[in-house]
C-alpha cells in the first residue's frame, strides 16, 4: 500500500529534544563505514594468516551476516514497537568499541565469533535508513542515495587511513600493526557514536501495544522483494566472498598491476577503488529510484548484470578481469532500488520493519553464499568453478525471482518528490 502523509519533520512538541537533522546521521554512517571498509579488506585475509583457512576465510565475511540478518529485523521492530530511532543507534555503535581492543589476541575462532557480535549491533544502522526513508524535506530515494554515498565514502576513508599499517611483507592482527589497526577502528567507531548523538531524531510517541502484524500474507508485495534479494544476494555473495581466497592462493603473487604488495594491501586497494566508484554513483542511484518504473528496471537489470560478470570470471580468472568485476558498482543501484521499494509498499507504522526485512534478506544471501563459497573452496573445486556456480546463480535468481516480485501493483508508478535534491 501506498505510505499517507507524515508529520512534519522533528520531536514531538514539548519533548526538549533536538529536531531532526540529516547532517549527523549522514556524518555519523560515514564514520560507521569507515570501519566496515578496512575489515573487509583485513579480515579474509587475516584468517588466513592465522591459520583459518578457506572455509573462514570466507565466513567471516558471510557468516556474520546472519546475525546482522535477525538483527536488522530485531533493531526494525525496535523502533516500530518505541519510535525510538538515535538511542538504539548510538548504544549498538558504542558497543561495538571494546571489540575492536581484542581483535589481536583471538586467534581465527575466536575472531570470527567476534565478528558475530558486531555485526548483530552494526545492524542498528538500519534504524538510520528508516529515518531517511520518513523524513518529508526530500525524497526518500534522494536520501537513500545520499547514505549510499556515505557508506562508501567511508570505506574509502577507512582503507585510506588504515593503508600504511597493511603493507609490507604481510600483515597479521597479533602483530605492531595489528594492535595499532584495532586502536585505529575502535576511535572512529566511538567518534561514529557521538556524532549519531549529535542529532534529532524524527519520533513518535511510544505503542502501548505490540506493532500491528507484518506477515506475507499483509505485505505479500515486500516478502515476494526480500524473496528475490536473497536470492540474487546469494548468487553474488558465492563470487564475492571467493575472490580474497583466490586472491591470495594464486592473484596475489605478482602485485597490484606489477607493484609490490601483499594480497591484504591489494584488497585494501581494490576496497579504495571500488569505494571512489560507488561515490560516484550513489547520488545517481538515488535519483533513478524515485518512481516505481524506475525502480523496477533497476533491480531486474542489474540482477541480469550480476551473473554477467561472475561469468566473465569464470570465463577469464586473470587479475585485471577479477580487479574490474570487484571494482563494478552493482550493488548501490540494487539495494537502493530495494529498499526504496519497501518503504513506498508501506506506512510509516511499519517502516521500520519492512526496511529492516530488505536489510536482513540481503545480510542473509550474503550468509549463504559464504558457506556456499566456503565449502565449495575447502573441498577443492576451482575458483573459476566457483564463480561459474555464482553466475548460474544469479541468472536463476533473476529469472524466476524477480518477475513475480516486481509484478506492477496498484499505479504503474508514483510522482517524483524533488525537495532537497
Amino acid at each position: 500500500m501506498r505510505s499517507g502523509p507524515e508529520p512534519p519533520a522533528g520531536a514531538p512538541a514539548g519533548s526538549g529534544a533536538r529536531p531532526f537533522s540529516f547532517g549527523p546521521l549522514f556524518g555519523g554512517t560515514w564514520l560507521a563505514y569507515a570501519s566496515y571498509g578496512v575489515l573487509t579488506a583485513v579480515l579474509p585475509l587475516a584468517e588466513i594468516a592465522e591459520g583459518g583457512g578457506p572455509i573462514l576465510a570466507t565466513l567471516v565475511l558471510g557468516a556474520p551476516l546472519l546475525a546482522q540478518t535477525l538483527a536488522s529485523w530485531g533493531w526494525g521492530w525496535l523502533a516500530d514497537r518505541t519510535g525510538a530511532r538515535r538511542a538504539p543507534v548510538v548504544l549498538a555503535t558504542l558497543l561495538q568499541v571494546p571489540l575492536f581492543a581484542a581483535f589481536p589476541v583471538l586467534g581465527p575462532v575466536g575472531l570470527f565469533t567476534v565478528r558475530i557480535a558486531q555485526s548483530a549491533l552494526f545492524g542498528a544502522l538500519v534504524l538510520v535508513t528508516t529515518q531517511a526513508t520518513e523524513d518529508p524535506s526530500a525524497s526518500a530515494a534522494f536520501r537513500l542515495g545520499r547514505l549510499q554515498l556515505a557508506q562508501n565514502g567511508g570505506m574509502l576513508l577507512g582503507v585510506a587511513a588504515a593503508f600504511p599499517l597493511l603493507i609490507g611483507t604481510g600483515f597479521r592482527l597479533d602483530s605492531t600493526a595489528g594492535w595499532e589497526l584495532s586502536a585505529f577502528l575502535g576511535a572512529v567507531t566511538a567518534l561514529a557514536a557521538l556524532v549519531f548523538a549529535l542529532g534529532g531524531e524524527r519520533r513518535g510517541a511510544p505503542s502501548s501495544r505490540a506493532p500491528a502484524p507484518f506477515a506475507p500474507q499483509s505485505h505479500p508485495a515486500v516478502f515476494r522483494l526480500a524473496a528475490a534479494t536473497t536470492a540474487v544476494s546469494t548468487a553474488r555473495y558465492v563470487a564475492v566472498t571467493a575472490i580474497p581466497v583466490y586472491l591470495a592462493s594464486t592473484l596475489g603473487h605478482s602485485g597490484f598491476f606489477g607493484v609490490p604488495a601483499n594480497p591484504t594491501a591489494q584488497l585494501a586497494l581494490w576496497v579504495a577503488i571500488s569505494s571512489v566508484l560507488n561515490l560516484s554513483v550513489a547520488p545517481l542511484s538515488g535519483r533513478w529510484a524515485e518512481t516505481w518504473v524506475n525502480r523496477r528496471r533497476s533491480l531486474f537489470a542489474f540482477a541480469l548484470v550480476y551473473p554477467a560478470i561472475w561469468a566473465g570470471i569464470a570465463v577469464a580468472p586473470t587479475y585485471p578481469v577479477v580487479f574490474a568485476v570487484w571494482i563494478f558498482p552493482v550493488a548501490v543501484f540494487f539495494t537502493v532500488a530495494g529498499v526504496r521499494q519497501a518503504a513506498y509498499l508501506t506506512g510509516p507504522a511499519e517502516r521500520g520493519r519492512a526496511v529492516g526485512l530488505l536489510t536482513a534478506a540481503y545480510n542473509l544471501g550474503g550468509l549463504l553464499g559464504g558457506v556456499i563459497a566456503g565449502v565449495l573452496l575447502a573441498v577443492a573445486v576451482p575458483a573459476p568453478s566457483v564463480f561459474a556456480v555464482a553466475a548460474f546463480g544469479g541468472l536463476g535468481a533473476a529469472l524466476l525471482f524477480l518477475p513475480g516480485a516486481l509484478r506492477p501493483r496498484g499505479p504503474p508508478g508514483d510522482a517524483v518528490r524533488t525537495s532537497g535534491s
